[in-house]
């Protein structure tokens, strides 16, 4: 598996909201970085656990990357998350970058880039 074929795998498996087939594809001690997290998710199980949370808030979602770079190891990219909230909430829709770093056992670390601002309500 490439770079950019295991950031499409991740992405894939927000859109289908499976968060064991994301887990999955990280190696046994591989790094979640979210700044919707408050600290990065660390080994499979942690990522499992915090995933289910994200993917169990959201539905219809579609993730899309351009362009996507990819060097050795490496991938980066733009994109758009689009989906709308099970709570009824609305949507929650919002630009990112990206970047995958690949090791031997799968992602060493996936670091997500966002403004939160739009995202989360403020406290006054």
């Amino acid at each position: 598996m490439t770079p950019a074929e295991a950031l499409r795998a991740v992405c894939d498996a927000w859109e289908q909201g499976d968060p064991d087939a994301a887990a999955n594809l990280f190696a046994p001690n591989g790094v979640y970085e979210d700044p919707l997290y408050e600290a990065p998710l660390r080994g499979r199980e942690a990522i499992r656990e915090g995933l289910t949370g994200g993917m169990g808030a959201i539905e219809d979602c579609t993730v899309t990357l351009d362009p996507v770079l990819e060097q050795g190891e490496r991938v980066l990219a733009l994109g758009v998350f689009a989906s709308r909230l099970r709570d009824g909430g609305g949507r929650f829709d919002f630009p990112f970058a990206i970047l995958v770093e690949l090791g031997d056992n799968g992602i060493e670390r996936l670091a997500e880039y966002f403004d939160t601002r739009p995202l989360v309500p403020s406290d006054g």
